[in-house]
């Protein structure tokens, strides 16, 4: 019998592991056990989906367990994992029809991602009270607004993905309200740089309800029907809930593999657990930030994708009795939205974070434009960066703008990386056209004017 590597999990992070094994050495039999219906599909895209910008689910969709199996590596659908035995190297799985069968394995990955945070407010259990787990539920979403024009949704969360599914159904005719405890959009984000942001998600329909705290759900005949805030009492025949997540890790817990500060599972800078033959990758797991060396967790497309092929390589390697060059280096949790025709993005840390974490932050803001002056189409940048006093190390950035937000968000995350000062960043050599910026680009302007303050 060939030696078998079994992987929890067949979405971003277990499909990397399954594809890298299966590259590296492909003398090993790769079995995927995926709780849900579908696997090997981009999640940040049904936001998308659900808008209608994405025609099919089957778009998301990048693998198709038959693909895969051309590839060499069987998935089974349908199957969620209920029990890990590290000593005896075996998993217990439960099927659709109830069967629980026992696999063996030599080497295991658990990719168990993250789950949805779901407070226990009263009427949280009323149909209709959703959030948005994976493709499975943006598909009954989807469903749901194609039958349900001219019907209330709320949208409770004012982060990334509250304000791009607020937004998606507002765009598909639904009276949507967009609920939040604290009294702007993106708290960690400067108030002038989202008032354009909120005013242009306004203009698509979505109604603000902001500073209140949700205190529960009504409801008729198992179904909701209102959200019950401190302030007053919202109608909604669909409630969704993006509240943020937190790392699914009750097998490893169970198992009594080692959870790290964050509550997710600790893993060695090679995707290694405290098990012996055991891996873990993606939104399960705490990875290392690169600003402060502390372990965090970071559940990120990217981040993702690489832990898993990470694991993938050093988990071949092992069986191949070498060892890997793969490592995670360490992440800046940069994140990039697009939002009513805004782009939001950021890299690092807050400067409440870097205050936290114990560095004497100095916080710079500007407003710039995005091409030069003269040139038309131009739209106003703003842009927030934290620095550290004592070293003028760059800790973190924000940009907010109509265009020309992602590719520099992506120079401060490279300069994150690089421990670079402002005074570094501000003397970098980035490319210059009219059409794409000022002679002194925003990333480089805001740089020059904390050196000069500092």
């Amino acid at each position: 019998m060939g030696k078998r590597v079994l992987i929890v999990g067949g979405d971003a992070a277990g499909m990397s592991a399954a594809s890298q094994v299966r590259r590296a050495n492909p003398g090993l039999e790769v079995l995927v056990l995926e709780r849900g219906e579908h696997v090997s599909y981009g999640a940040c895209g049904i936001p998308y989906y659900v808008s209608g910008e994405i025609p099919a689910a089957e778009d998301l969709v990048a693998l198709t367990p038959e693909d895969l199996a051309r590839r060499g590596i069987e998935v089974r659908l349908g199957h969620e994992v209920t029990e890990v035995k590290p000593g005896a190297r075996q998993v217990t799985a439960r099927t659709a029809d109830g069967r629980q069968p026992s696999l063996r394995y030599d080497w295991l990955v658990l990719a168990t991602g993250a789950e949805p945070v779901r407070p226990a407010w009263p009427g949280v259990d009323l149909s209709g009270v959703v959030c948005l787990r994976g493709l499975g539920e943006g598909i009954a979403l989807r469903r749901w607004v194609d039958e349900a024009s001219g019907s209330r949704a709320a949208v409770i969360g004012t982060g990334l993905l509250g304000l791009e599914m607020a937004e998606a159904l507002a765009r598909r005719g639904i009276h949507t309200t967009l609920v939040g405890r604290a009294g702007q959009l993106l708290s960690a984000f400067d108030p002038e740089a989202v008032a354009p942001l909120a005013a242009a998600l306004q203009a698509v329909g979505v109604e603000l309800a902001l500073g209140r705290e949700v205190t529960g759900f009504t409801g008729a005949s198992g179904r909701v029907k209102a959200v019950t805030t401190t302030v007053d009492e919202i109608s909604a025949e669909l409630v969704l809930l993006a509240l943020g997540v937190r790392p699914g890790t009750g097998l490893a817990r169970e198992a009594g593999i080692g959870l790290g500060r964050t509550g997710a599972i600790a893993v060695s800078e090679r995707m290694k657990t405290d098990a012996a033959g055991v891996y873990a990758a993606g939104d399960c797991t705490e990875v290392t930030h690169v600003v402060t060396g502390e372990r965090v967790f970071s559940p990120l497309a990217l981040t993702a994708n690489r832990t898993g092929r990470i694991a993938g390589d050093n988990l071949a390697a092992e069986s191949l009795g070498r060892v890997s060059g793969q490592r995670f280096r360490g992440t800046a949790g940069s994140t990039v939205a697009q939002v009513a025709g805004f782009t939001v993005a950021s890299t690092g840390l807050t400067p409440d974070q870097a205050r936290t974490a114990g560095f004497e932050v100095a916080v710079f803001s500007r407003e710039g434009r995005s091409r030069a002056a003269y040139y038309p189409g131009g739209t106003p940048l703003h842009t927030r960066i934290a620095v550290d006093r004592r070293t003028r190390r760059l800790l973190g950035a924000q940009m907010v703008g109509q265009e020309g937000v992602a590719g520099r968000i992506d120079v401060f995350a490279a300069a994150l990386f690089g421990r670079m000062t402002v005074d570094d960043v501000y003397h970098l050599d980035l490319a210059y056209s009219p059409p794409f910026g000022p002679v002194y680009d925003p990333v480089i302007e805001i740089c020059g004017r904390a050196g000069l303050e500092l």
